[in-house]
């Protein structure tokens, strides 16, 4: 970055004093900030790459991969407009002279509500999936978003249209964007109006049936959102010169994307995780734990074409030899089954499995009250709860 240029900072600490204003100068505090955020995005960016890369991943999918792409966008976007409007950084001759373009259009309407859409989007689709038990697609599920982003696009014209002295303007004394009071009143209305549809969102989705605490994810979610805008809120307006002193600026910037990476890392953290290290184990877990529940519509697991593998073949003779030899006789599959191998019975040589050798086994079936099945490109396996449970206590799900 070139600074702190002793120069220019000297000359912007005597314009201030001109104006009564008390000014602390850029430091390599705020240089420590900006580089520090940036190796803290550069790790997300790693991780939304994995994530991405791994989308067909049923425990990744389930969370949005997309979705979550553009809330890690939607969060840069407003670390760029903190570097900016919190004056970490020289202003003079970059692009960053545009308050409106960086303070109005990055930071707070694809940054700060961006971030609140995209929780507010996953709360709804939360309450469209598992309370009115509807698919989240089609214009009826849409509808919303698109309103919103009509909304946006008109705030940012009309913003853009406004004399610079009526919105964001650049003071090239102070080398700093300042909002007009009314201007800075309109804008966190409107964003203080989209975190109330993201709370009420939340609350309507505070019972729902879910295999994975999505409830209490979206309420740590929201909590996160209604946390940082009310610290944001207060300082633009208990203390609307806080860019000029250093220690305000800080904390807000890092309050802001601490928040946005917990925000993010809440939602993928454990799936991205245990993908990279157990993802074969993590994956049985998990679908076993959906079964179990009786969610897997709701997931779209059946109807996704994935194929989930509940054992490896090592552990498939283990646990075969396991059930066969300590169920008793009124609890087994038929006695066909009994001495065929456990790589034939999971697993063809094309890594399939064959639908030939397990049909589906319903709860009519002589001594199985209860049963879990696990289909695979639309054939059905099925295994008694017991047996679930002792390959779950095992680790093999």
């Amino acid at each position: 970055m070139g600074f702190p240029d002793a120069v220019l900072e000297q000359q912007r600490v005597e314009a201030a004093a001109s104006f009564n204003i008390p000014l602390d100068p850029r430091t390599r505090g705020d240089l420590a900030v900006v580089v520090l955020l940036s190796v803290v995005y550069g790790i997300d960016l790693f991780a939304i790459g994995f994530m991405l890369w791994n989308r067909k991943y049923p425990p990744i999918k389930a969370k949005g991969p997309v979705l979550m792409a553009c809330l890690f966008v939607c969060s840069v976007f407003w670390f760029i407009g903190d570097v900016q409007i919190n004056g970490h950084a020289p202003l003079a001759n970059t692009v960053f002279t545009s308050c409106r373009g960086f303070g109005i259009w990055v930071r707070v309407l694809l940054g700060i509500c961006g971030v609140c859409a995209i929780v507010a989007l996953r709360s709804y689709t939360l309450y469209h999936v598992f309370e009115l038990q509807l698919p989240s697609r089609g214009l009826r599920f849409y509808a919303p978003l698109i309103a919103y982003i009509l909304c946006i696009v008109v705030f940012g014209v009309v913003a853009s249209a406004l004399h610079a002295s009526a919105s964001a303007e650049y003071i090239p004394e102070l080398d700093i964007c300042s909002l007009a009071q009314p201007f800075k009143i309109s804008v966190y209305a409107f964003v203080w109006a989209t975190s109330v549809f993201v709370g009420l969102i939340n609350w309507r989705i505070r019972h729902i049936k879910s295999s994975f605490n999505e409830a209490r994810e979206m309420f740590i979610a929201c909590a996160i959102v209604l946390g940082v805008l009310t610290f944001n809120t207060c300082m633009q307006f208990v203390h609307p010169n806080y860019p000029m002193q250093l220690r305000f600026r800080i904390a807000s910037t890092v309050l802001d994307h601490v928040c946005c990476n917990a925000l993010l890392w809440v939602i993928i953290g454990k799936p991205v995780v245990w993908c990279i290290f157990r993802r074969k184990m993590y994956l049985d877990k998990w679908t076993a734990t959906l079964r179990m529940d009786g969610l897997q519509r709701m997931y779209e697991i059946e109807s996704s074409g994935h194929t989930v593998e509940v054992l490896e073949p090592q552990s498939a003779y283990k646990a075969h030899d396991f059930y066969y030899y300590n169920t008793p006789e009124d609890k087994k599959y038929p006695s066909v089954y009994a001495d065929m191998p456990a790589d034939q019975l999971w697993q063809s040589e094309d890594g399939s499995r064959l639908s030939s050798v397990l049909p589906t086994v319903g709860p009519d079936s002589p001594g199985h009250t209860s049963m879990l099945g696990f289909e695979s490109e639309n054939r059905a396996v099925s295994w008694p709860e017991h047996y679930l449970g002792y390959a779950n206590d095992r680790q093999l799900i």
